[in-house]
């Protein structure tokens, strides 16, 4: 890569650059059926998909500075637990985007992720705001966002195209002053069903 990926780590978990001994763990969290569901992950995903992932669509958006991903990794093993980047499209905002294999999910690694994404975006590359987007009703992504103080700023009909079908997004946001504890009592189902 042209760009260097810092390493992130809060002693639990690891934001890394991505590499090839990721692209298996990377295969089978990118065919999990919440993955297809709720992301934009190529439908049929294969290890010549993750290579392709890993060697060009992330290099690429790291030298041109607009898509930042990393490795989420357990910080004992470097397992691959998923991945999540910084789409910085507009100044001095981004978009966050998150995919975390099943094997990831309920451990608090996510929200430990985001939460040093979040640092390193309003520490390191002095945004003022970050945007969650969701596709409607993605509670579990709403849920996470909403642990991590980011404000439900409302939901937008048809403005998401689900794999060729108009579908409804949510929007977040998190400004770098703002507290990373939730600003409201929780709104959605409870107990969270994924």
């Amino acid at each position: 890569m042209a760009a260097v990926v810092p390493r992130l780590s809060d002693g639990s978990v690891v934001l890394r650059e991505l590499a090839d001994a990721d692209a298996g763990q990377l295969v089978l969290n990118c065919v999990d059926e919440e993955a297809i569901r709720w992301t934009t992950v190529p439908l049929g995903y294969t290890s010549e998909h993750a290579s392709y992932f890993i060697h060009t669509i992330t290099a690429d958006g790291w030298r041109t500075g607009e898509t930042l991903t990393f490795a989420v990794a357990d910080a004992a093993t470097d397992q691959l637990l998923g991945t999540v980047d910084l789409q910085c499209k507009n100044p001095g905002a981004a978009s966050i985007g998150i995919n975390f294999g099943a094997h990831a999910r309920g451990t608090g690694a996510a929200e430990k992720a985001v939460r040093l994404l979040a640092d390193y975006a309003f520490n390191q590359l002095n945004l003022s705001y970050l945007h969650w987007h969701a596709l409607a009703p993605n509670w579990g992504s709403r849920k996470l966002a909403w642990r991590l103080g980011f404000t439900f700023d409302g939901e937008i009909r048809g403005d998401y195209n689900d794999r060729g079908t108009p579908a409804d997004r949510w929007i977040l946001s998190l400004a770098a002053g703002d507290a990373r504890t939730p600003v409201a009592p929780w709104d959605g189902p409870a107990p969270l069903t994924r």
